[in-house]
């Protein structure tokens, strides 16, 4: 009768070092930047307060004691003076610390946040342009035939759409980041969304040739929306480019859009990433990246979401997202007004 080994994680010792392991993940808040100054806060307050009460209960013994010694300007209302000034002075030093603090670690989030956009660019930069060296060498060295040739420049092309949309989305951030000129349009031009949307499958085939049969859209017939077409455009484009590369190949994508009385609404689902609670905080900042993108090395340079909720806001709408945890997929959400009572654009 053959006997079963024991498996290597019935090993006492490993299932010890998994249990350590697992708690110091969930201790590494300890060791935080910000835990350990808010305990040094605290014990600098609580310090304070102790030697507050000690020497509001030694007053009267500190005042017969200064009288003894003919040291009559040491009156109770000068000790309370004195008392008074040295904690507001203990206080402008604690919000000064506290100051420095906020803004070393929005300093700090900053650096992060252009380190990976420089990596995040950098990698967007290196593979068009490696591939445009390579299709530059193979045509310079060698006599191609013409279905061959054909598809080198169709390649080639494609390397240079990619870098235009690539220094056109760091150009229109810089522009929102200034706040500068964004849509030229006027903002009630009534906008056909099947026509946007047609227009947008078709522009991002070059992610997903199969995007037409994975991509659901829910848009009643001749719906039009009072918005600068520019606006949508944008807008859509950049939802519908995150839920492709955010998803796994073949997944499905829902688009959706409806209107009432007061709004506009348009959503996207798909079935990738996911978000979680941290992830939703910082969602929509510049630069901002997910861990997990980052470590799949899913291409990006997370200026998408930025550049949305920035039309949105021209537009006098917002955008949100929905998600149940990662690996859950999300759902994002876009609200325009649809009065014609949009914000109006900056003019230069």
């Amino acid at each position: 009768m053959a006997t079963s080994q024991p498996s290597v994680g019935a090993s006492p010792l490993l299932r010890l070092g998994r249990y350590w392991a697992t708690w110091l993940r969930r201790l590494r808040w300890v060791t935080h930047p910000i835990t350990i100054f808010v305990f040094l806060q605290v014990v600098w307050i609580a310090i304070t307060l102790i030697w507050v009460i000690w020497f509001v209960d030694q007053q009267a013994g500190l005042a017969k004691l200064a009288q003894r010694f003919g040291q009559e300007y040491f009156s109770s209302e000068a000790a309370l003076g004195i008392l008074v000034i040295g904690c507001i002075l203990l206080g402008v030093l604690l919000v000064g610390t506290i100051m420095l603090f906020v803004f070393g670690q929005r300093q700090s989030a900053a650096i992060r946040q252009q380190r990976t956009f420089v990596s995040s660019v950098t990698h967007e930069l290196k593979s068009p342009l490696a591939s445009l060296q390579l299709a530059f060498e193979t045509m310079s060295t060698r006599q191609l035939d013409a279905t061959t040739s054909l598809y080198m420049h169709k390649m080639i092309q494609g390397d240079i759409d990619r870098l235009r949309r690539l220094i056109d989305q760091i150009l229109l951030t810089g522009g929102l980041d200034r706040g500068g000129i964004l849509f030229n349009e006027d903002p009630r031009t009534p906008t056909p969304m099947a026509q946007i949307i047609a227009q947008l499958v078709e522009r991002l085939q070059y992610l997903d040739t199969h995007l037409g049969a994975r991509l659901t859209i829910e848009c009643p017939p001749g719906l039009t929306v009072p918005a600068s077409p520019s606006a949508l455009s944008l807008i859509l484009n950049n939802l519908l480019e995150n839920a492709v590369k955010y998803s796994p190949p073949g997944s499905p994508i829902h688009l959706g859009v409806d209107r009432n009385e007061h709004e506009v609404f348009i959503y996207v689902r798909d079935q990738g990433l996911g978000l979680d609670k941290q992830d939703k905080r910082r969602l929509f900042k510049m630069f901002r990246r997910g861990d997990t993108a980052i470590k799949k090395a899913i291409p990006g340079t997370g200026l998408g979401l930025y550049i949305i909720k920035s039309a949105v806001r021209v537009l006098g709408g917002r955008v949100w997202a929905v998600s149940e945890g990662r690996g859950k997929g999300a759902t994002f959400y876009v609200s325009l007004p649809a009065l014609d009572q949009y914000a109006q654009p900056h003019i230069t």
